[in-house]
């Protein structure tokens, strides 16, 4: 797995890179490397946008990179800016051997369609995330001459690669061998590419694509990202040191709100700039991270609804999230009483509650800044986030030539939605 994942080292004990494209086992092995690698960069999402957003905090200790991203103020070497490039296009280097390559060997069609639906959407995952994090991205970055493209153009593309994701999965009708021994422990395939769509569908304001992706998620299933003691959780590594969450949750959620100590937990601790506490979901080395929470799937849903003019369908929506109790206890739940009707009776306060929701539920997933921007929060005096987008990095600034320059004006001096 590790030659399989740097194709581009030589090693004389591991295989060549055309052995690898060439062989069943090359090719299976790639496949369980592709996971391990985009589970590894789940932080390099979380982190940047979780510091520069409301969400995170330094200790005293963290290195100065990261007490300078609290603040807003970013370097083109920094790891928050560096480390999601990196990490993101390194998954989608992987995604894009394995689609090319996997039909050169004797897999069967059930477990080709298999690896490909899972290449298309961590492909697309990786895509989506970095558009969240830099103004603009690479869509095709085997190319001579790499583009950097607008979101609009992006998203379509990440659509696209899930919907090609999804048409693989329901190629065939089964596929023993991919789930059991290829697919990561946990990790539900369709409703992962359901969910996925869904979020992306909301970003781009797509509002009757994004419920019908919305309403085809399993809602009683969270899609996991396994970890183990030679495979951490990269959010429990990078809390050990460099960042932790802000007790701030505790201070905006509504008293009793259950999902608080799902989330953070511990003292409260003096961090660089504000109080800081414990990750609750990732206070072990092992501990999985969901690759979506069905309160997410849920809140599309309600957003959807009210962007249609469906209030008391978004307002059911709204509340089922809030009152949600009891049962398993493996995702974040409020326990809070339903809001009455005269408080959701219009589509302004709808949206106001699915974004106060979705600030809770959706805590330390890497989605806080992008709800930022969409809600024009941001500005170099925000209490929500302090900038727009992550510079470009270093290493792209010093190969390609073809980097956009930073947008002016970031941070905003007054409060942005950033041009999106």
């Amino acid at each position: 797995m590790t030659a399989a994942c740097s194709l581009d080292e030589i090693n004389p004990n591991a295989p060549t890179q055309g052995v690898i494209f060439n062989s069943r086992e090359g090719m299976v092995s790639l496949a369980v490397g592709l996971q391990a690698r985009y589970g590894a960069g789940l932080s390099a999402f979380a982190y940047p946008g979780g510091l520069i957003s409301d969400e995170m905090g330094t200790p005293s200790g963290a290195l100065q990179s990261y007490k300078d991203a609290e603040i807003g103020a970013l370097a083109a070497t920094y790891a928050a800016v560096e480390v999601p490039w990196a990490s993101h296009y390194q998954t989608i280097k992987t995604a894009n051997d394995l689609i090319g390559n996997v039909a050169n060997v004797p897999l069967g069609p059930e477990t080709q369609s298999g690896i490909r639906s899972l290449a298309y959407l961590f492909k697309a995952a990786s895509l989506g995330e970095l558009l969240q994090l830099y103004q603009k991205i690479v869509i095709d970055p085997q190319s001579p001459s790499p583009v950097f493209v607008d979101r609009s153009p992006a998203l379509t593309y990440v659509v696209a690669l899930l919907d090609t994701a999804l048409a693989q999965a329901n190629a065939v009708p089964a596929r023993a061998e991919f789930d059991a021994s290829i697919i990561a422990r946990g990790l539900n395939l369709k409703n992962t590419i359901y969910a996925m769509q869904a979020r992306y569908q909301r970003m781009a304001n797509n509002w009757t694509a994004a419920l019908a992706a919305a309403n085809a998620v399993d809602t009683s299933v969270v899609s996991i990202m396994p970890f183990s003691d030679q495979a951490v959780n990269p959010m429990f590594d990078i809390s050990v040191t460099q960042v932790r969450p802000r007790d701030t949750l505790r201070l905006i959620a509504a008293a009793g709100d259950a999902r608080v100590p799902f989330h953070i937990s511990g003292a409260t601790v003096a961090g660089t700039i504000r109080p800081l506490r414990s990750f609750t979901q990732f206070a072990t080395r092992t501990a999985p991270v969901a690759l979506y929470w069905p309160g997410e799937i849920v809140l599309i849903k309600a957003e959807a609804y009210a962007n249609t003019g469906q209030i008391p369908l978004a307002a059911a929506q709204v509340n089922y999230v809030r009152a949600r109790c009891g049962g398993v206890a493996n995702q974040p739940k409020a326990c809070l009483a339903a809001l009455p009707a005269s408080s959701l009776a219009t589509q302004a306060q709808v949206i106001a509650e699915i974004y106060a929701q979705r600030q809770v539920e959706l805590f330390a997933t890497g989605l806080r800044w992008e709800d930022v921007r969409r809600q024009g929060l941001v500005s170099a005096t925000s209490a929500f986030a302090k900038r727009c987008w992550l510079l470009y990095p270093n290493s792209e600034l010093s190969t390609q030539p073809n980097v956009p320059i930073s947008p002016a004006g970031d941070p905003p001096v007054t409060f942005s939605k950033c041009g999106i």
